[in-house]
């Protein structure tokens, strides 16, 4: 587990950390799943996912509370105001069944809010971000 193949997996997966480290990597609907399988194939620790609101181009945001424009897609991100999904597997867990247990749990997601409820099938702006375990000194290309 090092740095540069960290990097090297988010840039391949147009995956972008929101802030200077490894947490609140949001990574788009289409490439979650290769993304997430990359990271614990290669020895990566995912510790929790939060979630996101995308608004393609200058749309407004309906849910979330502010974010960051994307660097890799026309639009930008709105953090949605709701505690993240932590995971917690035991050691003996294959990285097959981990992978599998994260992917359950994003493609399961259901948010309910005060008027309605939204779930990650039928919302396609619904978009998950990806929380590591890695060293607190490590420091993404995208950080000021």
């Amino acid at each position: 587990m090092d740095k540069t193949t960290l990097d090297n997996i988010l840039e391949k997966h147009k995956a972008q950390p929101v802030g200077h480290g490894y947490i609140d990597i949001i990574v788009s609907r289409d490439n979650y799943k290769d993304f997430i399988s990359d990271l614990v194939t290669s020895g990566y620790k995912i510790d929790s996912v939060s979630w996101w609101e995308w608004c393609e181009d200058k749309k407004q945001n309906e849910y979330g509370l502010g974010g960051p424009e994307s660097v890799f897609y026309k639009g930008w991100f709105s953090e949605i105001p709701v505690n993240v999904d932590d995971f917690s597997v035991s050691a003996d867990t294959t990285k097959e069944n981990i992978i599998q247990e994260i992917l359950s749990k994003i493609e399961t997601k259901t948010i309910s809010f005060s008027d309605e409820t939204v779930t990650f099938k039928a919302s396609n702006w619904l978009t998950p971000a990806i929380w590591l375990d890695v060293p607190d000194d490590w420091r993404n290309k995208y950080s000021a």
